[in-house]
């Protein structure tokens, strides 16, 4: 099975689900579930919650690699998973990342949480790990950052995965009085750089930061 189109037909045929329910299922209309069943849309907004609705593992129903096989199976209904990745935001130092993102493991957070705090559009959110102390009382050391990828611009003061010359960091973004951007560090030790004029065309946003959670080792 090549294409998006022809995974999630076998999946509803294995389901014994109609493309009207399974629009139904994800929040959608049947038409714009139709066009994703026939190969029109090649990169639908909702593929997390069509995988959620399919029982099927979102890296199967992207790409077609791995088990097609949903590995939440046994979660609580009110759970839901995400895939953590082995990329690393920079708490300090940029951080240059491998060119291909694996998943090295996944986290599970209640669902109520997850549309409360990480927005409409789960499929969008990365799991991803920071490391160093600029953003510490915010962010700490390994922590387990909920990036929302669908965030390309500054759409007021937040948290932001932004892509330097030396690799990804995690900075608080503030809009500045002279019309440029303020790039902070939560941690005082760090000083707060200005970023105005025709730098801000080379400033990169991959993301808004919408949650951070310490796993801790026991």
């Amino acid at each position: 099975m090549e294409t998006l189109a022809e995974r999630i037909n076998t999946a509803l045929q294995t389901k014994g689900l109609s493309v009207n329910a399974l629009a139904r299922q994800v929040g959608v209309s049947y038409p714009a579930m139709r066009k994703i069943t026939k190969g029109e849309t090649l990169n639908p907004k909702f593929l997390f919650e069509i995988a959620e609705a399919l029982n099927v593992s979102v890296e199967w129903l992207k790409t077609g690699e791995g088990p097609s096989e949903n590995l939440s199976d046994g979660l609580a209904d009110d759970r839901i998973r995400f895939e953590r990745l082995d990329v690393i935001a920079s708490l300090g130092d940029g951080y240059v990342n491998n060119e291909t993102a694996e998943v090295v493991d996944f986290v599970h957070v209640d669902k109520a949480w997850a549309r409360e705090n990480l927005g409409g559009n789960l499929s969008r959110i990365q799991v991803i790990t920071a490391r160093g102390d600029s953003m510490q009382g915010t962010i700490e050391d390994g922590d387990v950052l909920f990036v929302d990828t669908s965030v390309r611009w500054f759409e007021g003061e937040g948290v932001y995965l932004l892509s330097f010359a030396d690799g990804l960091k995690a900075k608080r973004l503030q809009a500045s009085v002279g019309g440029g951007l303020l790039v902070i560090s939560d941690n005082p030790l760090y000083r707060t750089e200005t970023v105005e004029d025709d730098k801000l065309e080379k400033l990169t946003i991959c993301g808004r930061v919408r949650g951070a959670w310490h796993l801790s080792t026991l």
